[in-house]
């Protein structure tokens, strides 16, 4: 009997619970209905006055992260490729940053900048597959159609450490070789085991033990400190990129060990302080919701393993404060190109009921911003401040799960983003 009372008890309990939080859920919903700002295409050619708040979303903010919940979304590449037309051509933002490696950006920054080079062969250089896409080229050579009109150019960088290329070893020791000779053959020795070896590189040094990894990395410790010794008789960009390349070097050996934590984050945060040091100006960081977020920890599930960690965008707004802003993408359903090895299409259901996307998705609006900023009643300021789960599938995705199995958690939801991008349908990116 008392078994059965108090049964009972936790039935009511929960069932008052439940109420609760659809009460709250409701309330959520009613406000983004009242506040959300609709978006009228993701055509990257058509007029931008739609994103006219983004003006009071980024404010005085130098580095604005845009993010995404899938690489292989058509519709949220293209909308990002709006927004960055907005920031460049009406908030003076003169960097594109992208989560890719810094070598290959120095090869997409000289085309963006000067014309040189074939643009669908840059594009498929680049290292991942979701990458090489039309949506990709086209916002690559919407960068250079500004900088052919335009004095102050907009630049491209690579801020991460995502692939290791010969080009960072050329620069190194072609730079060496011109303001130390003497030092030439001594740094050659260090970056001799480092090498990317034919094949798959990254397969190559996971390969190794934790000890032979770290005497890998202590050969691009010390290269790195080599060139940092050299005497400041080059010029002072060309100082500048030789060390960027001998830290990028460094960057991925860190990043990819099997021991790594937050190595590859800090080289992104890193790479655009250096950039914002030594070419100035306000960058735009693109990137995934789970690197670009502004929440100091992230929870990152996915079908074969759950991590917890700092990100670059959590690193971002510890080093900048209120001048990094983050701004999150989110989808319905439909379906995505995100899959290394499998490319897709991939379909992805609706998400499950509990999750941010399906809070966005009873929104009246099929597309629309939301600023998680302005002015809101007790409910939704608890909803808004308070922990929040949201898909990221990301970098593979297994399909029929409905992306369910990938998923990020923060302790925040506008600790981690400051505005949201809402898609209520999504097709996959166009891959060549």
């Amino acid at each position: 009997m008392l078994l059965t009372g108090l049964c009972a008890v936790m039935l009511v309990t929960g069932q008052a619970a439940g109420a609760r939080q659809d009460g709250r859920d409701q309330r959520v919903v009613e406000w983004i209905n009242q506040n959300a700002a609709p978006l009228t295409s993701t055509d990257p050619g058509d007029p931008v006055g739609d994103l006219r708040p983004l003006r009071r979303i980024v404010g005085s903010a130098t580095v604005v992260g845009l993010g995404e919940s899938t690489h292989g979304s058509r519709e949220q590449h293209r909308f990002k490729h709006r927004m960055v037309r907005f920031l460049v051509e009406h908030m003076g933002f003169r960097t594109f940053g992208l989560e890719h490696d810094f070598a290959h950006g120095v090869e997409l920054d000289r085309y963006v900048t000067t014309g040189q080079g074939d643009p669908r062969q840059l594009v498929a250089g680049m290292g991942f597959p979701f990458w090489v896409s039309e949506e990709m080229l086209d916002l690559v050579r919407w960068l250079r159609s500004y900088n052919e009109t335009h004095h102050d150019q907009v630049r491209f960088l690579g801020t991460d450490a995502t692939a290791l290329r010969e080009t960072s070893f050329d620069e190194v020791t072609g730079y060496v070789r011109r303001v130390a000779p003497d030092r030439l053959a001594e740094v050659e020795r260090e970056l001799a085991p480092l090498r990317p070896t034919p094949g798959n590189h990254t397969e190559w040094y996971r390969a190794h033990s934790g000890d032979e990894q770290r005497q890998l990395i202590q050969h691009a410790r010390t290269a790195n400190g080599l060139v940092r010794a050299l005497p400041d008789s080059g010029g002072r960009l060309e100082r500048e990129y030789a060390q960027q390349h001998a830290n990028a070097i460094l960057g991925w050996y860190e990043s990819f060990a099997n021991f790594a934590r937050t190595e590859r984050e800090l080289f992104i945060a890193d790479t655009i302080g250096w950039w914002q040091r030594t070419i100035g100006g306000k960058v735009i960081y693109s990137a995934a919701n789970i690197h670009s977020t502004a929440a100091p920890q992230v929870t990152f599930r996915a079908p074969w393993a759950t991590r917890t960690a700092t990100h670059a965008g959590g690193y971002l707004r510890g080093r900048l404060d209120r001048r990094y802003v983050s701004i999150g993408a989110v989808f319905g359903h439909g379906a995505i190109s995100s899959d290394f090895t499998h490319p897709g299409p991939h379909p992805v259901g609706a998400p499950p009921r509990g999750i941010l996307d399906a809070t966005l998705d009873e929104a009246s609006r099929p597309a629309y911003l939301i600023g998680l900023r302005q002015p809101a009643p007790g409910q939704v300021r608890a909803w808004r401040d308070g922990p929040t789960t949201m898909r990221m599938i990301h970098p593979s995705y297994v399909e029929e799960d409905g992306g369910s199995g990938y998923t990020m958690s923060v302790d925040s939801l506008s600790g981690a983003f400051d505005a949201l991008v809402y898609l209520r349908t999504t097709t996959p990116t166009q891959l060549f």
